[in-house]
């Protein structure tokens, strides 16, 4: 019942105006003024707030230009003329200070007196001030919220304003244009119409795909296009498959996940690979009729290497046009880290204090931070009732979760009919691209078009393994052969939880569970895949499934209806159309009520949960269902909660993970090579750096001569690149890679001379060996940097001096008379790379007693036993369990292997701390075997200090 006002405050030089939207051409005309921040970039790439700065004020020109629609009010007589209406007039400096907006509610930012200190930390955090700091964008004065029964005097003294104010509000009849999308028209190259030419293309799709097979698929290719002509949405399509043309033309690779893979027309139109006949996929899940009523649009979401990403982008630009084009928008919120870490500042407090503060926090926290903290096993010594802590902890709760500044939207990319302008404002992301103002449900609401451009590492990984096996072996890779994925090897090496690195199914939980399940066909792995997802990743699911999926328990279904759809899975709800199959197998649901049950579900919506039951029991009442029955039915599916997947997701990403299996089963150098240098995975890179260790593969170090710019799979081992030097800069990178494709390095001062790195820049790279292969020890190369450093050569110095030979050894200072031990080498590349190259890390620690710990590669030896192992600490997680309590689990590695181990919460809370404070940890744990008796995992019981050799 309240009717909405659009309007903006512009800064001009002659002080605020206050433009309130008419009409649609004056809604279209102040987005336009918005948008003149299209000349500057509003947040940086990373999302971080946005530095301050005076923006240049609104001319009086540009406004008046687009004067028509909008209201005014301003103290600006020239400028109000400009919209030469009777009660747009300007309104006197006096009565602008008194009420701001020229209306009868002035100014409000705060609902409580309490709440002022909060605007104003707000406010020093936007200019990155100090609390008391003046600064000349802070707002002074009162803008406490005052409900209109508390102005009955001013009412009384300044009647012009009411006036005014109705006024302004009756003449304000702008209202969003919601409805359905509107699509850029799309003109087919054939000269046919839209709908001809789809069906021409799917035609065409289902010779290629299916042969003369492709008769018996005529029912569902008509019943799909009818959907799509119904509520015509064949541009969609189009639009779709015509971007992917453009990619593959430029040799970019993608795969198309979600509920679009569950379509015959987008398989057939090549904007899927999966075939949905295959593997049994649910079309209703991604288009049914009573969705499209509701003008939801169908998600096609589509992965793309994550370094091909911005190319997508800038493909849809051009195509577009940057009048057509934007990308969706969005704001960073605050979390526990940044919340506190931003009031902290404004409160005095340095970077140091703030990252030793923080660096145990939970990632999350909310209105319960504190007791978090309070209790936690690693935060409880923290000075949290300490001033400034305490009131940067109060404010943190406070902001956690509001927005912290503009950002882009990671995937999504809206494309207009009309000018973008006529419908969102936009701002300038650094990138150079447009990005709407409003973010992802706004835009759809407002009719606009949103393609999900998504980025991948995997795909990445997968590319440029196969560049590598083609260049080492000339072996050309065409993964898409693999079918019917029976390669003994490949599920070898899942089964037995081989997979890491593997994307999809490398995490701790993923790697049990292969191994839980001995999974050993391409069906169960992909509902491996949703099982672990949080909605249906509960333990007696996991554990149901692979009793199941082994035969070890027999699959069950509360009634013969449900058979069809949840045999797959053996009678349990493991994915998100599994809610659609049941409502309407068992209840005859319509799919489009289904599915909002579905979404109700997933996104943890319980009144609407709540709406739909009567409904469900009353429906199946109806088909003779006994209400017992019902009941049982009814607790199945709504024991679905929570994010899931739905089988066409799982199915493409099952497949993708095989492909990867099997790329590392026969080319471990070049997978691990292509992980390493896309870094995306779940690890980190010492992780992968282990695992290359597990695998037998020799890692090399940098040489100037050899690396670049990834890691690189070659007959001797995997080189790391230069790149992966800390302290280099991004155009010391560059020019070694430019210089190098000029010819190789001949020496150390050959490089300094083309490519004049910064001294502290060559002398990292002696310290990793980066000027190993010109066959000096590192002694004579430190020395030549010195003469480099100080006789004025490298970094385009004239003094040629440094070009001598250097002195002999014995001139050397004493202490620089030995070359660097293997231990001191191995601690330069740490430091540098963030592990070590020519040796395992453990080598740090050969102090620790190692012969006297169970190695990991040892540990299923003794089942139903408790070990002490010891390894490095590479990976940790704190969980919470069903009771509440903290838990956490942990990875670690030793000489043989990599396990996981569990500190349940009683463990944990003894021994917790020692998780933190050693890098390297003794873990005595039992070793409970898989009920499969293929695998263990280790329970720990204890963990401290390692023992010393000696000790």
């Amino acid at each position: 019942g309240i009717k909405p006002v659009f309007g903006a405050e512009l800064n001009t030089t002659s002080g605020a105006v206050f433009l309130y939207v008419q009409n649609r051409t004056g809604y279209a005309n102040l987005c336009r003024l918005l948008s003149r921040s299209d000349q500057e970039p509003a947040s940086d790439e990373e999302g971080t707030a946005v530095a301050t700065r005076q923006r240049m004020p609104f001319t009086r020109a540009a406004i008046a230009a687009h004067a028509d629609g909008l209201i005014a009010v301003t103290t600006d007589e020239s400028l109000a003329s400009s919209f030469g209406s009777r009660f747009y007039r300007a309104v006197t400096k006096r009565e602008l200070a008194d009420h701001p907006r020229g209306v009868l509610v002035p100014r409000t930012h705060y609902g409580s007196p309490e709440e002022r200190r909060h605007f104003d930390i707000v406010q020093s955090i936007r200019t990155r001030t100090l609390l008391q700091q003046p600064h000349a964008e802070k707002r002074t004065g009162d803008f406490l919220f005052r409900a209109t029964a508390a102005l009955p005097a001013w009412v009384h003294q300044h009647p012009e304003l009411l006036r005014r104010t109705h006024e302004i509000v009756d003449a304000c009849e702008f209202v969003f244009p919601f409805g359905p999308p509107q699509f850029p028209e799309f003109h087919p190259p054939d000269g046919t119409s839209p709908t001809s030419f789809l069906r021409h293309l799917v035609d065409e799709g289902v010779l290629r795909r299916y042969g003369t097979k492709g008769g018996t698929l005529r029912a569902q290719v008509e019943e799909e296009l009818g959907i799509i002509a119904k509520v015509g949405y064949e541009a969609l399509f189009l639009h779709t498959w015509s971007l992917l043309q453009d990619c593959r033309a430029a040799g970019i690779e993608w795969i198309t996940r979600g509920s679009a893979a569950d379509s015959l027309v987008c398989y057939c139109l090549g904007i899927s690979n999966v075939c949905p006949i295959r593997f049994e996929l649910y079309f209703k899940r991604f288009l049914n009729p009573e969705r499209m009523a509701m003008n939801k649009l169908p998600d096609i979401d589509i992965d793309f290497p994550h370094d091909r990403k911005d190319d997508v982008v800038n493909l849809l630009f051009a195509r577009y046009g940057v009048d057509h084009c934007a990308v969706v928008g969005g704001f960073s919120t605050f979390q526990a880290r940044s919340a506190f870490g931003d009031v902290g500042k404004v409160l005095g407090l340095s970077e140091g204090q703030i990252r030793q503060f923080t660096q145990s926090f939970p990632w999350g926290g909310g209105t319960e931070l504190r007791a978090i903290l309070e209790r936690g096993i690693e935060t409880k010594d923290l000075p949290i009732h300490e001033e400034p802590y305490r009131t940067a902890l109060e404010l943190a709760v406070l902001l956690d979760g509001r927005p912290r500044n503009p950002k882009m939207h990671p995937c999504g990319i809206v494309l207009t009919r009309q000018p973008v302008h006529e419908l969102t404002p936009t701002f300038l992301s650094n990138k150079g691209w447009r990005t709407t103002h409003f973010d992802m449900d706004i835009t759809e609401g407002i009719g606009l078009v949103k393609m999900d451009i998504l980025a991948q590492g995997g795909l990445a990984v997968l590319r440029d393994a196969k560049v590598a096996i083609q260049r080492n072996h000339g072996v050309t890779v065409d993964l898409g052969t693999l079918a019917p994925w029976e390669d003994r090897k490949v599920w070898d090496l899942i089964a037995s939880g081989g997979s890491r690195a593997v994307h999809h199914i490398e995490s701790p939980a993923m790697l049990n569970l292969c191994r839980m399940t001995n999974v050993r066909e391409i069906d169960g792995l992909v509902a491996i895949v949703s099982v672990i997802r949080p909605g249906a990743a509960n333990e007696n699911k996991k554990l149901a499934f692979t009793r199941r999926y082994q035969g070890m328990e027999p699959p069950s279904y509360p009634h013969p209806c449900l058979e069809p759809c949840l045999r797959s899975t053996f009678g349990l709800v493991v994915y998100e159309e599994h809610i659609l199959q049941i409502a309407e197998a068992y209840a005859g649901l319509s799919a489009g009520r289904a599915d909002v049950l579905r979404r109700a579900l997933v996104k943890e919506k319980p009144r609407i949960v709540e709406e739909i039951e009567p409904e469900f029991f009353a429906a199946a009442a109806a088909r003779g269902h006994a209400h017992e029955k019902t009941q049982e039915v009814w607790q199945l599916v709504t024991g679905f909660q929570g994010y899931a997947f739905n089988k066409a997701h799982s199915t493409a990403y099952g497949v993708e993970a095989y492909e990867a299996a099997w790329i590392k089963s026969r080319y471990p150098a070049e997978f691990m090579a292509g992980v390493l240098t896309n870094g995306k995975g779940f690890y980190s890179t010492l992780v992968y750096i282990l695992e290359c260790h597990r695998l037998g593969l020799r890692i090399l170090p940098p040489s100037v001569n050899e690396s670049g710019p990834g890691y690189s799979a070659g007959p001797r081992g995997i080189r790391v690149p230069v790149g992966a030097v800390g302290g280099i800069t991004e155009e010391t990178k560059r020019r070694t890679l430019v210089e190098r494709r000029t010819g190789v390095y001949a020496s150390l001062t050959d490089f300094a001379l083309r490519v004049g790195p910064k001294a502290e820049e060559l002398e990292a790279l002696v310290r990793v060996g980066a000027f190993d292969g010109f066959g000096r020890t590192r002694l004579e190369q430190f020395w030549e940097v010195q003469k480099i450093i100080h006789g004025g050569g490298g970094s385009g110095g004239r003094d040629q001096s440094w070009l001598l030979p250097p002195p002999t050894l014995e001139n050397l200072p004493g202490e620089r008379l030995r070359e660097p031990t293997l231990k001191e080498r191995l601690q330069a590349e740490w430091e540098l790379l963030g592990f070590t190259a020519t040796a395992h890390p453990l080598n740090l620690y050969d102090d620790i007693h190692w012969d006297s710990y169970c190695r990991l590669s040892r540990a299923g030896q003794f089942v139903g036993q408790e070990i002490t192992v010891c390894g490095l600490v590479v990976e940790q997680r704190i969980h919470h369990q069903v009771t509440g309590e903290p838990m956490k689990f942990l990875t670690i590695a030793d000489q043989t292997d990599i396990a996981s181990t569990d500190l349940f919460a009683e463990t944990y809370r003894s021994y917790g701390l020692a998780t933190v404070r050693y890098p390297v940890l003794e873990v005595t744990a039992k070793v409970e075997p898989y009920e499969n008796g293929r695998g263990w995992t280790l329970r720990a019981l204890k963990a401290g200090k390692p023992r010393v050799k000696g000790g």
